[in-house]
């Protein structure tokens, strides 16, 4: 018996409830929309890409339209597409069944520049529910910049970090041919196959977690050493870390703060309820059509770190398994005999050197 009677929690899953994410941004290529849909799959709530959607950014002082593409599970603008200062811009979307979604507009802020990143190697980092609960090692990342004078400010980061990888294709009981893993008899007896990259190739990671800050307490000073997030030890490949710096509005800080408040829910048992999380995107045939999400046009500043981890000594997250390849003699599957795969463009992959990396 306890002085707490524990209650099971009820949840209301509903599908087709639509989630947007979008920013058009000061920097070239940062720039993107994400859009899911919630769905019940076999009895397990889901969200899924919603697929084939007409997606565009509309510039409401000059009426240009930028239209975005389709790729890997995200739209993007053309690569060389970015938005300056004191523009207004509005996100337009038409989803493949016709139905239309629209963001108020909002106008690109002053970037405040990045003065220096840095990141802080901790073995003991974060603790995770992980063989039975541990601390696991990593990197703190830490941002300095000047905030301005005169100015209320407001600010998230992001990140992305590049490592190299090992090998660009698994086959679990298959082969690769044709650039796809299909399946033959005589992989009997090897459990998998890897296929190391073509090319030089980088798998991209990206934050586990929001930070946000606004200056009210330190208007126009210099920030140092601001933590924005932590880069767990997953493996010990050397890795660049490139941190994008937003400039918000008002509004749109409101909006990540209330997503932090429900992503953290560090608040303690007493604490009242998140606020609602109401975004600017809207239905604009149906006013009652309630849509999940926000769209920021974002003062950007970008800055890299290159981190060399090969004298590290604890053990990485991911554990690295025997690497096995197709025999080249004698094989018994279809030729032509195949150890390698391309390195496929994706969300989550890349063949683009990054900028800050050192061999």
């Amino acid at each position: 018996m306890g002085c707490v009677d524990p209650v099971t929690p009820e949840f209301e899953y509903r599908e087709a409830l639509i989630f947007v994410e979008g920013i058009a941004s000061t920097e070239p290529g940062a720039s993107f929309v994400s859009i899911n849909e919630s769905a019940i799959e076999f009895g397990v709530y889901v969200v899924n890409f919603s697929e084939g959607a007409t997606v565009s950014f509309e510039n409401t002082d000059s009426g240009q339209l930028v239209t975005l593409s389709e790729f890997e599970g995200v739209y993007r603008p053309p690569s060389n597409f970015a938005v300056a200062p004191g523009e207004a811009w509005k996100l337009d979307i038409t989803l493949s069944g016709g139905k239309r979604l629209e963001s108020a507009p909002e106008t690109v802020l002053q970037p405040v520049p990045i003065r220096d990143i840095e990141v802080v190697y901790d073995k003991e980092l974060e603790f995770r529910e992980i063989f039975g609960g541990k601390f696991v090692a990593g990197h703190e990342l830490k941002v300095s910049f000047e905030d301005p004078i005169n100015d209320e400010n407001y600010y998230y980061w992001s990140y992305r970090t590049y490592e190299n990888l090992d090998y660009c294709e698994r086959c679990v009981g298959a082969i690769f041919r044709d650039g796809d893993c299909i399946l033959d008899r005589n992989t009997t007896g090897f459990p998998y196959f890897d296929y190391t990259c073509e090319s030089e190739c980088w798998r991209i990671r990206y934050p586990e977690s929001i930070a946000i800050f606004d200056d009210k307490f330190s208007n126009g000073k210099v920030i140092e050493h601001l933590s924005i997030g932590n880069l767990l030890l997953y493996t010990k490949e050397n890795m660049v870390v490139e941190v994008q710096q937003f400039a918000l509005t008002p509004a749109a800080y409101e909006y990540y703060k209330v997503l932090n408040d429900i992503v953290d829910n560090n608040s303690g048992l007493n604490s009242p309820p998140p606020a609602a999380l109401v975004g600017n995107m809207s239905n604009p045939d149906d006013p009652e059509d309630f849509v999940f999400g926000r769209f920021t046009a974002a003062a950007t500043s970008t800055s890299a770190i290159f981190v060399d981890r090969t004298l590290i000594p604890e053990e990485p997250l991911e554990r690295k398994e025997v690497r096995l390849f197709e025999p080249t003699l004698g094989s018994p599957f279809p030729p032509p005999a195949t150890i390698t795969a391309p390195c496929e463009e994706t969300k989550f992959r890349t063949a683009i050197r990054p900028e800050m990396w050192v061999d």
